[in-house]
């Protein structure tokens, strides 16, 4: 009997005026093409993110073509040139994943070309046909965790201690969002939980617009668990096919949610410099976290990511330190926990956890809080065997330096303020390690914003949940609060934090707001100060 094959499925998204007629003009001559192609047709090319392309392999397909007009014939005059950015963009993430970049496939063609259409669809059926399996297989959006789905909001409200609820406003008072946007406020997300208006509460988009930087649970004085609630209600909505309107279009969402596919082989270790000495086993694991995606996801606000992971390498192996880092790392989970998808975050803690106890490592290293926070707190109870030490990098640092491991050769003369993560400070109470880092170095001053430690402001995204106008404000916020320190540098302890106030700073609509402040993460700034890097 003949083995079936089954055909590559491509995912074809074309051009309205050029891409999709020249498919229409292939169909209505009769052309001869696989038909294994399945199209979306889009107004421009440039209209194409990379997080469709993802999410068209994360349902399945086998080959994604975008197909736009020739350059100079865009009737949107430079749509096509967005194309070709985020197609490459797209490229670099696929290679990372190790899915492939050879997957994607860019072409112009007109809308007299039917030919040239049909031609491409042979030709990329025939290299897909070739190419291994791919890693990746149809998989659902947001899985929903069964001890969610059967636990009543009553037993939620209960967990978290919302029931005792006194309604003294001190949440809504304290709360970010809430200033920028009253709708958007704890007390009435309780208020409403408490009446038992359920479908009220998992539709309003408030759910979806808090920050979960814990300033409402620490300055409650019943210590209501708000975090708890908003993440355990967005599981819920979640189950209902409710969800928040993801930044960036969801691409990092994706990424994780693509992560969780077992056979997936990620090469995401072409960050490491060339004399970096790293090992697949020992007793300190630097946990490198989502830095490479983020440095192809943000190439252009002027933030390089993955110069945190590099010179926190150089500064383990300049004390002396061989780490361990684990060539198939996934993301930690904590933005897929945070944005409902639960299940999904448990697959990827499982396949973490297994990675890291085959490395024989004993302690964890991370620079990004978000990781620091998920390993602490939420790893255990997925593997109650997940005893490791786990170590903000400024914890490991402010430990270097004190056992005279790190020398400072030189004074680095620069006046820095600090911008205090919420998930490394309030919610983990990580305060004076990155502060002792820094005040360290020798010449270092450190000026205080006038909100700092258990009052700072957060950075106005949480899960890449609704960064829109709200989030810009508090990010606008926060620059002016820094620049008017007087200081050259702002030094942040999260690439997150990093990320969206650079952000702000390159905004179209923000910048004639916004104050420029330079930023380094404090693993950059110690390596300057050590002479690994330019300064």
């Amino acid at each position: 009997m003949t083995e079936v094959v089954a055909e590559p499925k491509i995912v074809g998204f074309l051009c309205n005026w050029c891409g999709y007629a020249g498919a229409d003009l292939a169909g209505t001559s009769r052309l001869s093409y696989p038909p294994n192609i399945r199209i979306i047709r889009v107004m421009c090319s440039g209209r194409v993110e990379p997080a469709f392309i993802l999410s068209a392999f994360e349902n399945g397909a086998d080959g994604v073509l975008v197909a736009g007009c020739h350059p100079g014939d865009c009737h949107y005059r430079s749509g096509n040139q967005y194309a070709e950015k985020r197609v490459e963009k797209t490229r670099k993430l696929l290679d990372l994943l190790g899915i492939g970049s050879e997957r994607l496939r860019l072409e112009w063609i007109s809308a007299a070309e039917g030919e040239k259409f049909a031609s491409v669809i042979k030709d990329f059926t025939e290299k897909l046909r070739r190419m291994p399996s791919p890693a990746v297989t149809s998989s659902k959006k947001a899985k929903v965790s069964s001890v969610v789905e059967n636990e009543s909001i009553h037993d939620v409200l209960k967990r978290t201690k919302a029931l005792y609820c006194q309604e003294c406003g001190k949440c809504s008072s304290s709360c970010p969002i809430t200033r920028v946007r009253p709708d958007a406020s704890p007390r009435l997300a309780v208020e409403k939980a408490l009446m038992g208006m359920e479908e009220e509460v998992l539709l309003d988009k408030g759910l979806w617009s808090c920050l979960t930087c814990y300033l409402c649970r620490q300055r409650c004085p019943l210590d209501i668990e708000y975090d708890e609630l908003i993440r355990t209600c967005r599981a819920k909505a979640a189950a209902h096919g409710i969800v928040g309107t993801c930044s960036h279009e969801g691409i990092l969402i994706t990424l994780q949610r693509l992560m969780t596919q077992p056979k997936i082989k990620q090469n995401r270790l072409g960050w490491l410099p060339e004399e970096a000495k790293i090992s697949q086993k020992g007793e300190i694991l630097y946990f490198t976290g989502c830095l490479p995606y983020f440095d192809a996801v943000f190439d252009d606000i002027g933030v390089k990511s993955v110069e945190i992971a590099q010179c926190m390498v150089k500064i383990l192996n300049q004390s002396g330190i061989t780490p361990v880092v684990l060539k198939n790392e996934r993301c930690c989970g904590h933005d897929l926990s945070f944005s409902g998808d639960l299940e999904s975050f448990a697959e990827l803690a499982k396949a973490n956890i297994a990675d890291i106890k085959k490395s024989g490592a004993s302690r964890i290293v991370t620079a990004c809080p978000e990781c620091y926070r998920t390993f602490k707190l939420e790893y255990p109870e997925i593997s109650k065997s997940f005893d490791f030490e786990v170590m903000h990098s400024s914890e490991f640092l402010a430990e270097l330096i004190n056992e005279k491991k790190i020398v400072f050769p030189e004074k680095f003369d620069k006046i820095v303020s600090y911008q205090d993560p919420c998930r490394l400070g309030r919610h983990m109470g990580v305060y004076e390690p990155p502060r002792q880092v820094m005040t360290s170095i020798p010449g270092i001053e450190l000026v205080e914003m006038s909100r700092n430690r258990e009052d700072a402001l957060c950075c106005g995204v949480s899960a890449w949940q609704a960064c829109g106008q709200h989030s810009k404000r508090i990010q606008v916020e926060r620059l002016g609060e820094a620049k008017g320190t007087g200081a050259d540098l702002l030094v942040t302890a999260c690439p997150k934090c990093q990320i969206h106030l650079n952000c702000a700073m390159t905004e179209k609509t923000a910048t004639k707001h916004v104050d420029k402040v330079q930023t380094n993460d404090l693993s950059v700034l110690v390596a300057k100060a050590m002479n690994l890097i330019p300064r």
